[in-house]
């Protein structure tokens, strides 16, 4: 059996969500996010320990995902954060989600199913303070998305909430967000209605004033961006595979593809089961390093399909029997999902849920 293997810890998602739900008021609830397969860690299983831990809810990205927690038996609310078709909307109220909304025509359709089912669908009304991607912009099609709502008696109004997306670096322009989400508040609750509202994730669920009724941590559940934390959050996910071979080369020799590597001296070369077709990113080519025997060793060529390849020379007593790291703790080095991410230009949460289903993954506690 192919020995690259993603170990999942389960309890340390846990841990982490134990970690928010003792930081924030009692009063304000915990919707836990586990779109994306939980960030890559496993949707169901997550889900079942963030229940134990003291979710209050579930956030996802598409119904698929909701319909997967309620076949596992996970009968708490699940909401929809994205925009859906027609389809999509009748299965969510067909599998009791709440759905995000922002238009009458969305309205009609889960009133439609609603009332064919005899039942009574949720709706959480998106508000677009400034991420201009989905949601309610304009006060008057606020007012016009309200008054339409009488018309969609199967529809209950359960929430109401946005997005900040630069809490983390802006604090001046997710005031701004705050103001134009407050105004809109004002306004549903002028009409008579009395949501549940929430505005912050992860980097904004902190901040007293932007809890509301309810935040959603994201990323924080799987161990990072949370600054005010990072001593005590702990990351779910570790990577690892064996050697499937060892060469010694010579000076003056080059590696991999396009022989972007030329040995300085004499060097022992460990070669790897693991690639970009798993997930594992080729612009860490000639950049990132893994663990061997408690130490790091350089990649060294450009990452294949299917394989890598590391300097070993200064690790003699590595073998073909050692355990590798490539993300993870071994001895005292670690390599995180945001260093391998700052190395590839990009951010953890893609390197977290970017390891495909070649790559085995083995639960923990």
């Amino acid at each position: 059996m192919r020995p690259t293997v993603m170990r999942i810890d389960t309890e340390a998602v846990a841990h982490n969500a134990r970690l928010f739900r003792g930081a924030i008021p009692s009063r304000v609830k915990l919707m836990c996010v586990i779109k994306a397969d939980a960030y890559g860690h496993g949707a169901v299983r997550t889900a079942k320990r963030l229940l134990d831990a003291g979710a209050d809810a579930f956030a996802v990205a598409i119904v698929e995902e909701a319909e997967e927690l309620r076949a596992a038996g996970i009968a708490c609310p699940i909401l929809i954060l994205g925009g859906a078709g027609e389809d999509s909307l009748r299965q969510a109220v067909r599998c009791g989600a709440s759905q995000a909304v922002y238009t009458p025509r969305m309205l009609d359709v889960m009133q439609d199913e609603a009332s064919r089912l005899g039942v009574t669908a949720k709706a959480h009304l998106k508000l677009d303070t400034g991420m201009s991607r989905i949601g309610v912009r304009d006060e008057d099609d606020l007012r016009a998305m309200l008054a339409y709502w009488r018309r969609c008696p199967d529809v209950e109004l359960e929430g109401v909430f946005t997005h900040f997306c630069v809490a983390d670096t802006d604090p001046a322009f997710t005031q701004v967000q705050k103001a134009r989400f407050d105004a809109g508040l004002a306004l549903i609750h002028e009409a008579g209605y009395r949501p549940i509202a929430h505005a912050a994730a992860t980097s904004a669920m902190l901040v007293p004033e932007l809890q509301y009724d309810m935040v959603r941590p994201g990323i924080g559940l799987y161990g990072t961006g949370v600054p005010e934390m990072a001593d005590q959050l702990r990351y779910g996910q570790t990577l690892v595979t064996r050697p499937i071979r060892l060469q010694r080369i010579a000076a003056g020799d080059t590696v991999g593809y396009g022989r972007t590597f030329t040995a300085a001296r004499d060097s022992v070369i460990m070669t790897l089961p693991i690639g970009y077709g798993d997930g594992y990113p080729r612009l860490l080519s000639n950049r990132a390093d893994v663990l061997v025997c408690g130490r790091r060793a350089p990649l060294v060529g450009r990452v294949c399909m299917d394989m890598i390849m590391v300097d070993v020379t200064d690790i003699p007593e590595a073998s073909l029997e050692d355990e590798v790291v490539l993300m993870g703790a071994q001895g005292d080095e670690r390599i995180t999902p945001d260093a391998l991410a700052e190395l590839t230009g990009t951010i953890p949460y893609e390197i977290m849920l970017g390891f495909g289903p070649r790559v085995a993954r083995a639960y923990i506690n």
